[in-house]
């Protein structure tokens, strides 16, 4: 990325010249720190990062309800199976994972 070097000082600058570094980005705008050689720190005023994140597109949130959930559950097909088994009517699904280890053990 190319940087105008009109725009740019040191770090060692900005740290000794705050109040001009402050009153550069004031006037000129957007403002960048060099340090050990590389672009580090980019200064702008406040209106101009406003302005930057109300322009940014807001995500769009999907509502999800409990049917396209339960519809899209790789069990859904199994609702209901055990109903008419004795074993595990009225027993909750843990009840039910630990009373199915025992078959399976």
């Amino acid at each position: 990325m190319q940087f105008d070097t009109v725009n740019q000082f040191s770090a060692t600058y900005a740290r000794n010249h705050f109040k001009e570094v402050m009153d550069r980005v004031s006037e000129k705008g957007a403002q960048i720190v060099i340090r050990k050689s590389q672009p580090t720190i980019l200064w702008i005023r406040l209106d101009e990062y406003e302005k930057s994140q109300n322009s940014a597109k807001p995500k769009k949130k999907k509502k999800f309800d409990l049917e396209e959930i339960r519809k899209n559950n790789t069990f859904y097909k199994y609702i209901g199976c055990m109903e008419n088994d004795p074993d595990f009517k009225g027993l909750t699904s843990v009840q039910i994972a630990k009373k199915w280890t025992d078959y399976v053990d």
